[in-house]
């Protein structure tokens, strides 16, 4: 919001004004003829301002004072812009434009800039932010009504066109809400730079932050842009546009910036799988725009600073489809009219997933309950509207094949407790009393069976609800276990494929850095291709992706392991040179001593991994030294290992 107290807003005193004018006009050339009496017309149209929030223009001063416009304006320049304080206020005022054709949707059509003056009173002390301010306001109301009513997108097309023109002439700042709204403060009054930037502050910024206040824009700071332009950046806050805005900055970056990183050796082949992740391409590629790429490096920049927009559209879509398939589910379920085992439920020929699943059997309508036998693990789901319906249909299966897993699970949802009636109620407790006959003792049954009482009493249910609950809980545990360790075996495979395939793409790389690497090239301060360089830099960052992989998996790799795990694609003398070359402050070494025929070679490790585990390793080592020393029996293998790494850590990690 304005300072009151900004020097920006201050004028000059209100006597020593009418003084000063008084004194120009008196003057024997008559160059300032009736300049008095137009600062005394401002002073009087200022106090009208509290009532009628109108301030005067030089076109309408000119009337009043009978006086040709290019002198009226030649006096508000000296008042407003020579004199320091001024003596009178210029004020940047945006308003509707009655005579533009506003049918294009253009700003500049509907909109225009009407520059105003005031002379503060005496009440003011000294300053104009009364002025300023309520002048503001009128310019943002008018911005936000052209926003919401006449503003017109261009069509994703040529929205994308004119990105990729404003990219391509590093004008992209010119695509901002912010750019196109500040050409409404271009004043013909502004001859200087300073007078410029005080439009800016008092005008601009301020209408700017009530639009972003009211949700009018979107506004962010883009702290890494190489131009002041691009720092601030000012979007219309429609959603649609923004996501068209990211769309364009993706497609630039797929369409442009990729294949031409990758035709100078920056950059590999990318499937379209990584495509798809946005987030990760951009951030792959933008360490590889220096500023020479000017508003191609800002462009991706603002890709990753948007792109949480295409992560929210792509979950509230997500959102939608759920709820639309849940409701269709639902639907069905309830169509049903009996109970449904999720594990059979399919959306279309497809199996659902464990989300949807737990939506509707935590749904209002929906009763759940799990039910195990010999051969698994099931979850049966009932409408609450179809009770009725499943009572039915349990009846009727045990009634013709005596099957009673249906009257159990319908007990287990206590579905008694959601019976309309008493009766359907009774009816359902006698239903299932008489499923409960076969569980009586066998003795019991014979002779109630002999005598037609094949009846359950209510103390025997109890008991046998109570054992077969025992049972089945029983079961469910052992169904979810058997469940659980099938999952951690699919997992555990899963993860050895995972690795396999890391060690597979690490291997290939680094055979590629080795083969790609000629034992007779120049040094890099030799002249290499910026294309050299980077092909020499991968193929290195490959290398120690191998050293590294051993040393996570507690392996000490030597230039042995090298060429065995990059498949014995070079020989020793090639991998030596290119590690001399190439990898002198990347990769350190340390010998093991008194253990020359186990450790014939050098053990390798990377600065990277010095740098992220140094102090993990050092302790290590001190630990392991110290427990060999104290120990009956050391073993002398381990104690020259850990007691070489020490020394080793102790020279090196201060340097790191």
């Amino acid at each position: 919001m304005l300072d009151p107290q900004s020097p920006e807003l201050k004028v000059a005193d209100y006597n020593s004004a009418l003084q000063l004018t008084q004194a120009l006009e008196a003057r024997g050339d008559f160059q300032y003829k009736g300049i008095h009496k137009l600062v005394l017309i401002i002073g009087d149209w200022t106090e009208k301002f509290v009532a009628n929030k109108i301030l005067p223009s030089a076109e309408q001063l000119s009337r009043e004072l009978t006086l040709d416009k290019e002198r009226v304006n030649a006096y508000l320049r000296e008042m407003s812009a020579r004199q320091n304080p001024p003596v009178v206020k210029k004020i940047c005022m945006v308003d509707y434009n009655p005579t533009g054709d506003s049918s294009d949707g253009k700003i500049a059509s509907f909109l225009r800039l009407i520059t105003v003056f005031a002379r503060p009173s005496q009440t003011d002390a000294g300053s104009s932010h009364r002025y300023v301010d309520g002048v503001n306001q009128t310019s943002f109301s008018s911005i936000q009504r052209w926003v919401k009513e006449k503003r017109q997108f261009p069509g994703k097309e040529g929205f994308q066109k004119w990105i990729y023109d404003c990219i391509d002439n590093n004008k992209l700042s010119e695509t901002y809400a912010s750019s196109e709204i500040g050409n409404l403060f271009q004043d013909n009054f502004d001859v200087t730079p300073v007078l410029k930037q005080t439009t800016i502050n008092i005008h601009l910024k301020p209408v700017l932050k009530k639009l972003v206040d009211s949700r009018i824009l979107y506004f962010y700071r883009n702290e890494n842009a190489l131009s002041p332009g691009n720092r601030s950046v000012f979007y219309y806050n429609v959603q649609d546009e923004i996501i068209a805005r990211l769309d364009a900055y993706k497609k630039y970056l797929s369409e442009r910036i990729i294949p031409e990183l990758q035709r100078i050796g920056v950059l590999g082949s990318f499937s379209e799988q990584d495509l798809q992740n946005t987030r990760s391409i951009a951030g792959q590629v933008l360490p590889f725009l220096s500023p020479a790429y000017g508003d191609q490096k800002t462009a991706v920049e603002e890709l990753l600073s948007l792109i949480h927009f295409e992560e929210e559209e792509k979950e509230k879509k997500e959102k939608e489809e759920k709820k639309a398939k849940l409701s269709e589910l639902l639907d069905y379920i309830k169509s049903a009219n009996r109970l449904v085992d999720l594990n059979y439920l399919r959306f279309r020929g497809e199996p659902i997933e464990e989300e949807v699943k737990n939506l509707i059997v935590n749904h209002d309508m929906i009763m759940s309950a799990d039910f195990a036998d010999k051969k698994g693990l099931y979850v049966f789901v009932l409408h609450k509207d179809c009770i009725n319906g499943a009572v039915e249909t349990a009846k009727r299966v045990f009634a013709a094949t005596g099957n009673d897993s249906e009257i159990r699970v319908l007990a287990k949802m206590n579905i008694r407790d959601m019976m309309e009636s008493r009766e359907a109620s009774s009816q359902f407790e006698k239903l299932e009393y008489s499923s409960l006959f076969k569980y009586l003792p066998f003795i019991t049954r014979f002779f109630r069976s002999l005598f037609g009482n094949n009846v359950v009493h209510r103390f025997e249910a109890e008991e046998i609800r109570a054992r077969l609950a025992s049972e089945q809980n029983k079961k469910i545990l052992e169904a979810r276990t058997k469940v659980a360790q099938e999952e951690k075996v699919k997992l555990a495979e899963r993860r050895v494929k995972d690795r396999e395939a890391a060690e597979a793409t690490a291997k290939a790389r680094a055979a590629a850095a080795v083969a790609n690497s000629d034992s007779n090239a120049p040094p890099r301060s030799s002249g290499l291709s910026s294309e050299q360089e980077a092909e020499i830099k991968r193929n290195l960052s490959a290398v120690l992706d191998v050293i590294d992989h051993a040393w996570g998996q507690d392996e000490l790799p030597d230039r042995e392991y090298l060429l065995q795990a990059l498949g014995g694609d070079m020989d020793e003398n090639t991998l030596i040179n290119f590690l001399k070359k190439n990898a002198k402050k990347e990769i350190h070494s340390f010998m093991v001593r008194n253990q020359e025929e186990q450790y014939s070679f050098p053990i390798l490790i990377s600065r990277r991994f010095l740098k992220k585990n140094g102090k993990a390793l050092l302790d290590k080592a001190k630990r392991i030294v110290d427990e060999q020393k104290n120990a009956g029996m050391p073993e002398q293998e381990k104690f020259d290992f850990y007691i070489s790494f020490e020394d080793f850590l102790n020279r090196t990690l201060p340097k790191i």
